[in-house]
């Protein structure tokens, strides 16, 4: 059952990567598309470094970046094919499942003629819009539920509370540029520790105690107010290299999902 799917994971961020870690190791032929630069601060457990880097490793998962919209051709693949998001481009493939994992919260378009399941992640998707599943994203008791009818609960606008803090351990862009940072991801940091600094000089400084956690590419240039770093306030008992369990839980809800529709059918 596995094998007779081809799976497109429409972006290379913590949700959609932990999608494709779960889903790759089944079995399932999946493979990932990407924006250029990419815009993940989580790097280490994202596949969207391969577009910066070649490549990428996700808690034992290799994915490789090619500019040539080319699949393996022996099963199982040894690695998760990584492609710029161009859909004219990609749909050619002719993928019988897509899980939209962008995150984007607006969509303009029906993507249910694309592909005979279709399953949205969060805010923006509705079944009776733009896509056939809708999988919650916000946590609490809903958490990763399938939704077969509706959409997901509206989005808030405000980050998921971790370690009792919400928006005040993400770190924003005070202006347009380029970031150099002096920390990495699992450093320790104080409140008001300089982090990096802007191409200009200005400094970025943490918003509170805690781990590194989110880090955005100093290859990615940034906007004014776009998120670019992330501070755990639980500090050294975050397992920063693994795979959070908010993401676990909607990969889990994501398989749930397919199996279920394979069942089906």
């Amino acid at each position: 059952m596995f094998e007779k799917h081809l799976i497109w994971v429409r972006g290379a961020g913590e949700l959609g990567s932990a999608i494709v870690h779960l889903i790759f190791r089944l079995g399932f032929r999946v493979f990932v598309s990407e924006i250029i630069p990419p815009l993940a601060i989580r790097r280490p457990v994202t596949f969207s470094d391969a577009i910066l880097l070649g490549s990428t490793d996700v808690e034992g998962v290799v994915g490789k970046y090619d500019t040539e919209v080319k699949l393996p051709e022996k099963y199982p693949w040894p690695h998760v094919p990584i492609f710029q998001d161009i859909p004219t481009l990609l749909k050619e493939l002719r993928p019988s499942i897509i899980i939209d994992a962008r995150m984007k919260k607006i969509y303009a378009e029906d993507f249910r003629p694309w592909a005979g399941l279709v399953i949205g992640l969060g805010p923006g998707f509705h079944t009776e819009k733009n896509c056939h599943l809708v999988i919650e994203t916000m946590r609490g008791h809903d958490l990763a539920r399938i939704i077969s009818h509706g959409g997901p609960k509206k989005d808030t606008g405000v980050p998921g509370n971790v370690g009792g803090e919400t928006s005040k351990r993400i770190i924003r862009a005070p202006r347009a540029g380029r970031i150099n940072w002096r920390v990495d991801f699992g450093d320790l940091v104080t409140a008001h520790e300089i982090l990096g600094n802007m191409d200009d000089g200005a400094p970025l400084y943490s918003p509170l105690q805690g781990m590194v956690r989110g880090l955005i590419s100093p290859e990615t240039p940034v906007i004014k107010n776009m998120k670019i770093g992330d501070i755990d306030p639980r500090g050294a008992e975050v397992k920063y290299l693994q795979i959070s369990d908010k993401a676990r839980s909607i990969a889990a809800g994501v398989l749930e999902a397919i199996l279920l529709h394979s069942k089906d059918r």
